[in-house]
């Protein structure tokens, strides 16, 4: 279920938008006037961030602007409801602006509409690692994630080690059985990189590897998946992941 961020300058409006679109997504309303709001974000990181803003000042807009240029969310896509007088204020200080604008007077379902274009938009801003030394799982794995997530491979765990020293990604898919340093041994050397002590990482494993995996369990993965991973099976792991 897709993750959406209301803000809003209006109390009642907030709840009633909240109201309608809990039907659809996972829904946290947050009240512009609270200045640090990532600090009220419970839901985890948004795949849409949604304002609503009526009678705004720059004033108003701090908890907003803090939220806009915090490097995490830069990828995630906003949606600003409001009218013209209100849209121009809110692009002047807010920057980078927002991705779409709609007016208030516009229905819950084109609001909806909205939101859905750009939570489509922002499927790719997750990235996903896949560490196996088995090209050809490797390319069945990317095969079935490359049209919704940032994928990028690698043959084994030192050059995942060298990769993760260099960027962040949001889940790892991790082969248990690998030559030099299988999966437990990489993931054991991740939890101890700055930055990624709470990464999610998804275990890929064979029906032969059951004493691996119980020796893993002490580092707590998010899950396991038998190989060869069916892609439905594949999606709903790391949705669930993700959503967490």
């Amino acid at each position: 279920m897709k993750r959406v961020m209301i803000v809003s300058s209006n109390t009642q409006k907030m709840h009633d938008l909240v109201n309608v679109m809990e039907s659809y997504y996972k829904v946290q309303g947050i009240l512009m006037t609270n200045t640090n709001l990532l600090s009220d974000l419970t839901i985890g990181r948004p795949d849409c961030i949604v304002v609503y803003a009526e009678g705004v000042a720059r004033t108003k807009l701090f908890g907003v602007i803090d939220l806009r240029e915090n490097e995490d969310l830069l990828s995630v896509p906003m949606l600003l409801i409001s009218d013209e007088t209100d849209a121009d204020t809110f692009k002047l200080h807010v920057k980078p602006g927002p991705d779409a604008t709609i007016d208030r007077d516009a229905s819950y379902s084109d609001i909806k509409l909205a939101i859905d274009k750009l939570c489509a938009t922002s499927e790719k801003s997750y990235s996903i690692l896949v560490v196996d030394d088995d090209p050809v799982a490797l390319k069945l794995v990317k095969s079935h994630l490359d049209s919704i997530y940032k994928v990028n491979c690698v043959k084994s765990g030192m050059l995942a080690l060298k990769f993760l020293e260099k960027q962040k990604v949001d889940a790892i898919l991790l082969d248990c059985f690998m030559p030099e340093m299988n999966g437990p041994q990489t993931l054991q050397l991740i939890r101890n990189m700055p930055g990624h002590k709470r990464t999610p990482v998804i275990f890929l494993t064979g029906n032969s590897e059951r004493n691996m995996v119980m020796n893993a369990i002490n580092l707590h993965p998010a899950g396991f998946l038998v190989k060869p991973v069916r892609k439905d099976e594949l999606l709903a792991k790391i949705d669930d992941v993700l959503d967490a």
